[in-house]
């Protein structure tokens, strides 16, 4: 049996530590070479330390270990809200904003609003069979990016990686200003704090997000669901209302100004088509999040596609016919305008009852949870990209809850700063959206054909001729929403992409760059050091830091100075005669500095010194005293930090720094 003793006093030698609780307090021997912690963890000590675990725990919940990443996998059930309420939600503006692109050439262009969605329902399905070719072929998830930088290059990667980020980011943006527009458009008074609303919905999201994915499927299953049933119930009604002559009208609703002022033409079509296709982004998330399915990954992953892109085209058709029917048009009254949908809602379920209500609030729910797909592939497709050097390290990390909170954070303060940008304006967000997840898209489906005339495996004729056509038709809505699309603001994502393609490779080559430097070949041996060492220790007053400084230096080496910066000749012989006598063999030396200048003349003292012996090393070591609260961190100065970075890098110097921090 297993020693549980604490290890009081036993060396560790060559064992084996497990720690597999944060914070463990205590260690025992389970076995030869094996340790392991105690799984009792230190407590918080003062009564502030516990109030705040106690609020990170409510907030986060409890740690989780890397063991646990396979229970955090995703049923269907539950991956279908994470990564389709994105794609789904669209229905609650897609429709509308291709009228408000349609009314310019008047009210009797809406005609074309049904046959557009038809297009965009056909063009929804070339899509979900090529990511269905994605997914089989790609199982480890990436989606457009990692597709595209296998068969196409770095470069058709990282734009692939940018367009995506960009949607992503404009995705919460757009979809939350779209459920805060939900329900200002029930209530109207609330308007005037739709940016606050906006901002707040953002953070309670990303909250949910760190405390990990299934988490979050678990909580937003329910809107969810519940959005999908009364989108289906509408659909159902009024469809019956309209087949037995029931169907009502829209009344009490402000038209827009300027309508009937634009000629109907194939470029204004071509703008109603590509706000249109806004209903298709986010189609991508579940090629990119293959691995958070529960296994078999891959096959889970095709069949959570299927039912997405179904419930998409139903939903999305069925609100552009009723629509159509009932005679929505986009508002023009004040506090932000009543969306198309909720004038849909109000006209089939017979005026703002409970079934309209819980339609409004479920709306605002799937809109504000489409975020959460963003949330969900975000953060994995910046660690993948940190994987591969073109991102930041930290992005690649995964938190206590097995999220990547440096993904999660940075998206949602990105989206918020967008959204308070624009002042949660749908109409404006929407200008930029689509292109990106397009461009995405066409380069996703265009490496997927040379993937399949590369393997040539079984059956890759067909596969290659689904993604031709999906590279294909993909590429023509690049260019039309480019063109159509230019004026609204898609001028800023064509230069925003470029521009974070070019962050990522300046990450990756100073990436390459560093590990370069660092790098220490397999074959070079490393002998005992031969140069003789002296130890400088800074000191700008008799302190406790200094005492502790010294102590470690006289470790290090037989010469030992201690070197104090004066502006005061006399100030520093009292500074002298002190260490002298509380640290009797120490070696003052005072650097006088008439011109006030504190650092400068430390350094230019250690390059004199030391080129008087240059086999010499000198160690320097830098006494820092450790603030106990945030506000003291004003109260001191930076000298320390300056030294530091005039000798770091310098082959004759290594500089170490000595914290301290005075008890409790």
């Amino acid at each position: 049996m297993a020693d549980q003793r604490p290890l009081q006093g036993r060396k560790l030698g060559d064992r084996r530590v497990i720690v597999d609780r944060p914070h463990a307090r205590y260690f025992r021997y389970l076995g030869p070479g094996v340790l392991e912690a105690k799984l009792e963890a230190q407590a918080p000590r003062t009564a502030q330390q516990r109030r705040l675990a106690t609020i990170r725990g409510i907030l986060f919940g409890r740690p989780l270990s890397s063991a646990a990443d396979l229970t955090e996998r995703l049923p269907i059930w539950k991956a279908l809200p994470v990564f389709s309420s994105d794609v789904m939600s669209s229905v609650a503006y897609a429709t509308g904003a291709m009228m408000l692109i349609l009314v310019g050439a008047g009210q009797s262009s809406f005609q074309f609003v049904l046959g557009l969605s038809v297009v965009v329902v056909a063009l929804l399905v070339i899509v979900t069979f090529s990511y269905r070719q994605t997914i089989r072929a790609y199982p480890n998830g990436g989606g457009s990016y990692i597709v595209a930088h296998a068969n196409l290059g770095v470069l058709a990667g990282l734009i692939a990686a940018g367009s995506l980020l960009t949607d992503y980011v404009l995705t919460v943006s757009v979809s939350v200003s779209a459920g805060v527009q939900a329900i200002y458009s029930a209530f109207p008074a609330i308007y005037e704090w739709r940016v606050h609303l906006i901002a707040l919905s953002i953070l309670l999201v990303m909250v949910v997000n760190l405390r990990g994915l299934r988490e979050s499927g678990t909580l937003f299953a329910s809107p969810t669901y519940i959005f999908i049933g009364s989108m289906l119930l509408l659909i159902v009604a009024g469809v019956f209302q309209s087949m037995t002559g029931n169907l009502a009208q829209v009344k009490d609703v402000a038209p827009l100004t300027g309508v009937g002022t634009e000629t109907m033409g194939i470029f204004l079509l071509c703008k109603a088509f590509a706000d249109g296709c806004s209903a298709m982004t986010g189609t991508e998330a579940v090629a990119n999040g293959v691995p958070a399915f529960q296994p078999v990954e891959w096959k889970n992953a095709q069949k959570t596609m299927i039912i997405m892109a179904t419930l998409l085209g139903i939903m999305f058709l069925g609100t552009s016919y009723l629509a159509l029917n009932v005679g929505a048009h986009p508002s023009g009254g004040g506090g932000g305008g009543e969306s198309v949908l909720s004038q849909v809602g109000r006209t089939v379920f017979g005026g703002p009852g409970i079934l309209y209500y819980i339609l409004q609030f479920s709306t605002m729910g799937i809109l504000i949870l489409a975020a959460n797909t963003s949330f969900a592939d975000f953060p994995r497709l910046s660690s993948i990209l940190a994987r591969d050097g073109f991102f930041p390290r930290q992005f690649a990390l995964r938190g206590e809850r097995l999220a990547f909170n440096s993904g999660i954070v940075a998206l949602a303060l990105i989206s918020i700063a967008l959204c308070v940008a624009f002042q949660g304006s749908t109409d404006r967000l929407i200008g930029l959206y689509a292109i990106g997840v397009f461009t995405s898209f066409t380069l996703s489906q265009s490496g997927m054909v040379r993937h399949w005339f590369s393997e040539r495996g079984s059956g890759w004729r067909r596969s290659a001729l689904i993604n031709g056509i999906g590279a294909f038709v993909t590429g023509i809505v690049v260019v039309v929403i480019a063109v159509s699309k230019f004026d609204q603001g898609v001028w800023m994502i064509i230069i925003v992409v470029p521009i974070l393609v070019a962050l990522m490779l300046f990450i990756k080559r100073e990436y390459a760059m560093e590990e370069h430097g660092l790098d220490v070949q397999p074959d070079v041996v490393f002998g005992p050091p031969h140069r003789r060492q002296r130890v400088v220790v800074a000191a700008q007053a008799m302190s406790r830091a200094v005492v502790q400084a010294v102590k470690v230096a006289e470790t290090m080496g037989e010469e030992v100075q201690l070197v104090h910066v004066t502006i005061d000749p006399a100030e520093g012989e009292r500074f002298r005669e002190r260490v002298e006598r509380q640290m009797p063999g120490v070696r003052v030396v005072l650097v006088e500095s008439p011109y006030r200048a504190l650092v400068r003349p430390f350094v230019r003292y250690l390059e004199v010194s030391q080129a008087e012996d240059p086999s010499r090393l000198t160690v320097v070591l830098l006494p820092e005293h450790l603030p106990r609260h945030w506000w003291d961190r004003l109260l001191y100065n930076q000298n320390v930090h300056r030294i530091r970075a005039a000798l770091v890098g310098r082959k004759e110097f290594v500089v170490l720094d000595t914290p301290y921090r005075r008890g409790t």
